[in-house]
């Protein structure tokens, strides 16, 4: 698929999709069981690519039989928007692979968006399409990753889990890669196959434990500078996988600038991150020149203003680098 603007009607079916995740009522199979001549009603409601189990009552209830018709209603949107997803995908909108739609499934399900998490890094651009306005380079949007950052420490899902059970309903095969400190939470997860899912949390001072604990989650979250500023105010946007899923991301403008100050703050040992936060912050930043000009102008002069050596330096560089320096005055 050619890269270029999106046409109007690609983004008016997108932002149909959207509202409709924002409305969206649980989906799930019905079934009954009878126990000693007593009917009930359960459900299995898909999620990642397991099914939860979940009892709803005794049968003839009018309750009971309400969520159960609910939640037949709920697989019959479910399907519309799955056809719709898979028709935005055809037209060339980007989407999470298999593993990464699960993980991000599994954590919308868990309320983990809803409660203040924030999908940022290389997935958050690949989700960002719609937002900028444009397609964006395909070869930025390879990764087997997932980061997810929060300020809030008391993060939880409902019903109160641990982290890597959440991970499970994606794959049974995540764990929690043990940290150097023995006790220590772990803020790393890993699948089988390699798939790392990172928790991350704005630096609060220097004196922060590395990992910040998560104890609502029985994990940890690594500590990053700049982060804060990053995911402050997060926007809404559909992964096109299964029948859509509402997932948080930075700011497009927000994510572009925060990519320029990141690549002059990796090491001589991170060359190819390096590349790879300068190739995704130039495709945002060009879209943005054109599409959203007074968000990006607003980005750069908010970040320049937080301070020289660790903001408005690195941002020039970074723009000099990548020859957009006329961006500096923009």
């Amino acid at each position: 698929m050619k890269l270029g603007p999106l046409s109007p009607t690609l983004q008016t079916l997108y932002s149909e999709l959207v509202q409709q995740l924002e409305t969206a009522p649980a989906a799930g199979s019905v079934y009954r069981r009878t126990l000693e001549g007593v009917e009930y009603v359960y459900a299995k409601l898909p999620v990642g690519i397991t099914r939860v189990d979940r009892f709803l009552g005794r049968a003839n209830d009018p309750e009971v039989e309400q969520a159960a018709e609910a939640l037949r209603r709920g697989t019959a949107a479910a399907a519309d928007r799955r056809r719709l997803v898979s028709m935005l995908r055809r037209q060339g909108l980007a989407g999470p692979d298999r593993t990464m739609g699960a993980i991000l499934d599994a954590l919308a399900w868990a309320g983990l968006f809803k409660a203040g998490a924030v999908l940022v890094g290389t997935a958050a651009y690949g989700l960002s399409e719609p937002l900028a306005g444009t397609r964006l380079p395909a070869p930025s949007l390879m990764t087997a990753d997932v980061d997810l950052a929060t300020a809030n420490l008391a993060l939880r899902s409902e019903p109160p889990e641990r982290f890597e059970a959440i991970l499970r309903r994606a794959d049974p095969t995540f764990e929690g890669v043990p940290q150097l400190k023995p006790l220590a939470p772990p803020s790393r997860f890993r699948n089988a196959q390699g798939y790392l899912v990172d928790l991350v949390a704005p630096i609060r001072k220097r004196s922060d434990q590395n990992p910040v604990p998560l104890e609502d989650l029985r994990a940890g979250a690594a500590p990053l500078q700049h982060l804060a500023w990053l995911i402050e105010a997060p926007v809404q946007v559909a992964a096109l996988w299964g029948a859509g899923i509402l997932v948080d991301v930075p700011q497009p403008a927000r994510f572009a600038v925060h990519k320029l100050i990141l690549a002059q703050k990796r090491d001589a040992g991170s060359r190819v991150k390096r590349a790879k936060d300068l190739a995704q912050a130039t495709a945002m930043l060009d879209a943005l020149r054109q599409n959203d000009p007074f968000a990006l102008s607003d980005a750069l002069t908010d970040a320049s203003a937080r301070g020289a050596k660790g903001w408005a330096e690195p941002i020039e560089r970074s723009l000099r680098e990548i020859d957009r320096q006329d961006l500096m005055s923009f």
